[in-house]
């Protein structure tokens, strides 16, 4: 029944918000602080290849590889913001990283243009590659709108003005008559229990909010959440002609369908998750402990790393080590 599916989906929506709200104080009280002193032992080893460039007993092949290691340790700190190991970077690049974020600019402008239209980016000067990226989520917006409102002018057009005033009579009727059933049920004088009252109160509460957005959709929802029987819901429903309250709960289920995948989309990119995951508790966990363990063990390795390279053995050993990878 199309009731249930849209309680389903309506649970699992929340329930995932949940999940994810409580993953993110999970992750963010371990990944972070991994990142941090990784980036700690890479600003250090940096600033050590630097230093050690200007001594003696290097041949100019280990300079150049030297230089290209700073450029490559120096890079994503500088992005993130890191000022001393932008100008680090730049003392040993050929090229600043400036000029690099301008070509990476203006060929992903030349990209998304070319796959998006000649409209895309249009009277736009773009900085970073952050400011493409906004530039293309918001273009993918306004076009899915434009669509979505031609779409419905579209349906309107279609639509006679009769049936949809009947339509309408038919969801007003639904919403009055499933609303005075609910607040029947859930009145808190009618409670004994002072924290059952308390609860209906609360249910009350939301019941007449969602009766003054005329919203039949929440009230449905708030009966399964009441837990009230489902005989309530099926005859009030029953004496309305039913073509109008199939087509709103099939529109529901494709805005609930879409608010989780949307949701999981954003998780999965905040997480960096791998794309195929099926988002639960056990698989945030696994991933989570995977992602700690892998980090922990590129800890280990760049302290001994940094460790190796202040011997001019300990040097060139990395350095072969760092060409053969």
């Amino acid at each position: 029944m199309l009731i249930e599916q849209c309680q389903v989906l309506a649970v699992k929506l929340e329930t995932t918000k949940g999940l994810i709200a409580e993953h993110r104080h999970l992750h963010n009280s371990i990944i972070p602080v991994l990142q941090k002193k990784q980036d700690c032992i890479q600003r250090t080893m940096a600033q050590w290849l630097h230093h050690r460039l200007k001594g003696n007993g290097l041949t100019a092949r280990h300079e150049r590889m030297m230089r290209r290691l700073i450029c490559s340790i120096t890079m994503r700190l500088a992005i993130s913001g890191d000022q001393t190991m932008r100008a680090l970077h730049d003392a040993h690049s050929a090229i600043s990283l400036a000029e690099i974020e301008l070509a990476e600019v203006s060929e992903a402008q030349a990209y998304l243009k070319a796959a998006m239209g000649e409209a895309f980016g249009r009277d736009q000067v773009f900085e970073t590659l952050d400011d493409v990226l906004h530039a293309k989520f918001e273009f993918i917006r306004k076009e899915a709108e434009a669509r979505s409102k031609n779409s419905a002018a579209r349906r309107a057009k279609k639509t006679k003005g009769s049936a949809s005033q009947q339509a309408a009579d038919d969801v007003e009727d639904a919403l009055r008559n499933l609303y005075r059933k609910l607040a029947s049920a859930l009145h808190p004088d009618r409670e004994g229990n002072e924290k059952l009252r308390a609860n209906k109160n609360q249910l009350m509460s939301e019941v007449n909010t969602a009766y003054g957005r005329r919203d039949l959709l929440a009230l449905i929802e708030l009966h399964a959440k009441a837990q009230l029987p489902s005989a309530l819901i099926t005859s009030t429903l029953e004496r309305q002609k039913l073509d109008a309250l199939t087509k709103l709960m099939r529109e529901r289920m494709t805005s609930l369908h879409r608010e989780i995948r949307d949701l999981e989309l954003q998780a999965t990119a905040e997480f960096v998750l791998p794309a195929t995951i099926v988002i639960h508790e056990a698989s945030l966990k696994h991933h989570l402990n995977l992602r700690k363990r892998e980090m922990m063990h590129d800890l280990r390795r760049l302290n001994e790393d940094l460790a190796s390279i202040k011997t001019d053995a300990g040097l060139k050993r990395w350095l072969k080590e760092q060409t053969v990878n």
